[in-house]
């Protein structure tokens, strides 16, 4: 679902990645998402003293063609490994994630479809009545896979755990942005109409098997949908 919202297939010949983004921008999330990996998988004291850049420096794409150009190279290292310096050190920590990079899957039978995500950072709520606080972290903002990670996210939580998330926070590391969404802020019956929506044009976009590639990626494999709905 991601892919599409962000560009669709690949031009041939246009240097793109499968996923239809640029080749460097893919390479960036891959790198990413391994850090964050690396570092929310130390324990909590030992999170305080490990300086996020020196794992983002070990997972780090190396100069090379998929890059515009070398100035390029510096701008999008510099201002990534900038807001993860900002973020990490103050982002709970004396908490374990519940989820770190997770594959789940839930039916929606009001949909009769299979709606399947993969979580990089989730932590568990101390607020009654709420499920959890979501954390998705992108190379840069895009208002629609923003839009669509919202209703996804509300509709597995109230599936999943029958209630509404504490908080969705979307991070734009390129532009050093927070999108921070009060999870009961969305109605259900809002979340289920948008994502149906979403089912219909995956649908139409892939008839034959109803499998889309991913366009967030933890593994260098892709990651294909399952059952009728794909990955976000």
């Amino acid at each position: 679902m991601e892919h599409i919202m962000l560009g669709g297939a690949a031009v041939p010949d246009s240097g793109a990645a499968a996923t239809g983004l640029p080749r460097w921008r893919q390479q960036v999330q891959y790198a990413i998402g391994h850090t964050l990996n690396d570092f929310y998988s130390l324990q909590p004291e030992v999170r305080r003293e490990t300086p996020i850049q020196f794992l983002l420096e070990r997972r780090w794409p190396p100069k090379g063609n998929a890059f515009p150009s070398l100035m390029h190279y510096w701008d999008v290292k510099t201002a990534v490994g900038d807001e993860l310096m900002r973020i990490a050190p103050c982002n709970h920590i004396r908490e374990i994630p519940v989820m770190l990079y997770e594959q789940w899957h839930i039916p929606v039978p009001e949909l009769a479809i299979e709606l399947a995500m993969i979580f990089q950072l989730v932590w568990n709520s101390e607020v009654s009545g709420r499920c959890l606080n979501i954390q998705k972290f992108m190379v840069s903002g895009n208002e629609e896979v923003i839009t669509g990670f919202l209703h996804m996210a509300n509709v597995f939580c109230h599936k999943a755990y029958g209630e509404p998330a504490e908080t969705i926070e979307i991070y734009s590391l390129m532009d050093g942005r927070r999108h921070i969404f009060d999870g009961a802020g969305v109605a259900l019956e809002e979340s289920l109409d948008y994502v149906r929506l979403l089912s219909v044009f995956l649908s139409q976009e892939d008839s034959a098997d109803h499998k889309v590639s991913v366009g967030d990626r933890r593994n260098e494999k892709s990651e294909a949908s399952f059952g009728g709905f794909g990955l976000m």
